[in-house]
């Protein structure tokens, strides 16, 4: 069975995704270790801005114990899917920097691989959205509580469409980015990865503080209160109106656990990727469920319910020793996040346009390939 995958790696590789080979051999030299190529970004890729404006207020809503089956079984599935990938990675060589699309195409074949290739593409789209979108509310909810403290009912809207521009300009700044200097992404990961964590850091210590009644931050003594969001209390959202239920909530714990596959599309940088990958994503998925699980009982132990609802950045209001680290971290963070789902993206269209699968793609195959 191992000797039939290798085969089918090694023997079905288009002269594109050789060409890719040799191109990141002579780029990056495969140099990476398990820990900077594979723990590393999975571990920013997971921990995204839905840990800081969402999962407290998920907690409020479905309780401690459904929020964390919720997050356990979310695990669970990637867990699988980390079990499948690494079979076949462990059995074969991944030669190109499409990741985890070439190891589907070339085992499963190049029908199969393209059809789940271009829902992981628009996947990989909608999460760079996400992040933006993320982006964009942390600067709301930051410049709506600072004129809050300062007495002022400010909605946190400059004019109508505010957000939507906002999120348009960091598009546009961050694809200019991924054009001109790629280089300077992964140059830049690991400072976005030390932002992330310092964040997570800042809001863990600040709840602790708050809990033990050493340090309020930016809330009161009256938002501490234990044991009040044990079980589920769905109420309308204080912003939306809407009333949530267990699927909801799945809907939003499920894309935390979505970025395990950033260490694959790093292979052609690792020095053994069938080691490395299989190794260091399982690592990162069982230390990204254990900061969730912690976040899960820490602010749903000691604050207020009413509290996580209406406070929707309440990781920042907590966070000692200043709230405008976490704030500032959740922005830059998801500005790494948009970075790395746009330097992926195109490596993955652009290795399905090789195999000319699908004729619409055609226009995207690089130029002096399929001749």
């Amino acid at each position: 069975m191992a000797a039939s995958l290798t085969a089918t790696t090694t023997t079905a590789t288009p002269p594109a995704q050789t060409q890719h080979q040799q191109q990141g051999d002579d780029d990056d030299g495969g140099g990476l270790d398990t820990l900077h190529g594979v723990y590393l970004p999975c571990l920013q890729s997971i921990l995204g801005v839905i840990l800081f404006l969402r999962l407290t207020h998920i907690t409020s809503q479905a309780g401690c114990l459904a929020t964390t089956l919720l997050v356990l079984a979310s695990s669970a599935s990637t867990l699988f899917t980390w079990s499948s990938l690494s079979a076949i990675v462990t059995n074969g060589q991944i030669l190109s920097a499409s990741g985890p699309y070439y190891v589907i195409s070339r085992t499963l074949g190049a029908d199969i691989g393209c059809s789940l290739g271009l829902l992981y593409y628009i996947g990989n789209t909608l999460s760079c959205s996400m992040f933006v979108l993320g982006a964009a509310e942390a600067v709301q909810h930051s410049v709506r509580a600072y004129y809050a403290r300062w007495g002022y009912g400010f909605s946190g809207h400059v004019f109508r469409y505010d957000v939507q521009v906002l999120a348009m300009c960091v598009v546009v700044s961050m694809a200019g980015c991924v054009h001109f200097g790629t280089k300077y992404v992964t140059l830049f990961s690991n400072l976005f990865l030390c932002v992330t964590l310092t964040s997570v850091l800042c809001t863990c210590v600040g709840c602790t503080l708050f809990a033990m009644g050493l340090e309020d931050g930016n809330l009161q003594p009256y938002d501490r209160s234990f044991m009040e969001n044990l079980w589920p209390r769905y109420e309308p959202d204080p912003y939306t109106g809407s009333v949530p239920d267990i699927f909801s909530c799945l809907a939003l714990v499920y894309p935390c656990v979505t970025g395990m596959l950033a260490g694959m599309s790093k292979s052609l940088q690792l020095k053994n990727p069938s080691h490395s990958v299989p190794k260091g994503t399982f690592w990162a998925i069982i230390t990204c469920t254990m900061v969730y699980l912690t976040v899960i009982w820490l602010f749903g132990m000691t604050i207020s319910n009413r509290t996580l609802k209406v406070d929707k950045f309440v990781t920042a209001s907590v966070s000692f020793p200043h709230e405008m680290i976490v704030r500032a971290g959740v922005i830059i963070s998801c500005f790494g996040l948009i970075l790395g789902c746009m330097s992926t993206a195109p490596n993955l269209i652009t290795a399905m346009s090789s195999d000319d699968v699908l004729p619409f793609l055609g226009f995207l195959r690089p130029e002096g390939e399929g001749d």
